[in-house]
């Protein structure tokens, strides 16, 4: 299990994503966490960009984080966001057979800034997976969902008009979700109805605030899966990156 979060905003790009690995005992049937981290968010450099990866944790025999380690590295030829995308499907797909029943089995987060028409960098958010694609269904964009597809979520010509102009965060929530969209959806109701008696949480004014407040809720759940009668699926340490128009402003990992 894994939670990953990516968030773009007016003050640029935010991702955070937790280190557990889950594995099952092939006896018993009962799911464990490993000891071992897996390094679910990574910098591609020369694209000033980050990617996150949710789904199947194992990739033509690699763990999936060291197989996309080794992805990145080989690719570095790459001036784009959208070829690095392409590139990225096309040998998922030759790896990875069709998706026979169409859900969802493994994606990547990647984000970065790309140019608009303007020649402006602005924030952009493919999300690659295979299944379907909620997002460009609702554009009446059709799309195979037995492969994997670079979704581009989040253009930058939409960001600018929908999110950017009023003032406004979108962002993506992968993994293990539901219980945390279930949670934060009520915490953040209740944080917008103290911000009318002048409490302001989180009271975030630039780029490494976003990345503490997506590092709190990766945390905040980890912490309550661990207190459950749940799998401890979401935990270990929590890794982050922040991207500006000019490049990657801050990364690192923050421990329990």
């Amino acid at each position: 299990m894994t939670l990953i979060l990516t968030e773009l905003s007016g003050r640029g790009i935010t991702m955070a994503a937790d280190s557990a690995i889950t594995l099952r005992n092939r006896q018993t049937g009962l799911f464990y966490i490993s000891h071992e981290r897996a390094k679910k968010l990574q910098e591609i450099p020369y694209l000033n960009a980050g990617i996150s990866c949710w789904g199947m944790g194992q990739i033509d025999t690699k763990s999936t984080d060291k197989w996309l380690s080794d992805f990145i590295q080989s690719n570095s030829g790459i001036e784009t966001l959208s070829e690095f995308a392409e590139k990225l499907v096309s040998k998922l797909n030759d790896l990875i057979p069709n998706n026979d029943n169409g859900e969802p089995r493994l994606g990547f987060h990647l984000s970065g800034f790309e140019k608009n028409n303007d020649q402006e960098p602005i924030p952009s958010f493919y999300h690659i997976h295979d299944g379907p694609s909620e997002v460009l269904r609702d554009r009446e964009i059709d799309i195979n969902s037995n492969q994997f597809n670079a979704n581009h979520d989040m253009p930058p010509l939409i960001f600018k008009r929908d999110i950017l102009s009023q003032r406004k965060a979108y962002i993506t929530r992968n993994g293990d979700y539901t219980l945390y969209a279930q949670l934060f959806n009520g915490i953040e109701t209740f944080l917008r109805s103290i911000a009318n008696d002048g409490i302001i949480i989180p009271h975030s004014i630039d780029l490494e605030d976003r990345a503490e407040y997506l590092v709190f809720q990766i945390r905040t759940m980890a912490e309550l899966y661990r207190l459950s009668n749940l799998v401890p699926g979401i935990g270990g340490a929590i890794d982050y990156l922040t991207i500006d128009s000019n490049g990657i402003h801050s990364s690192g990992t923050r421990y329990q």
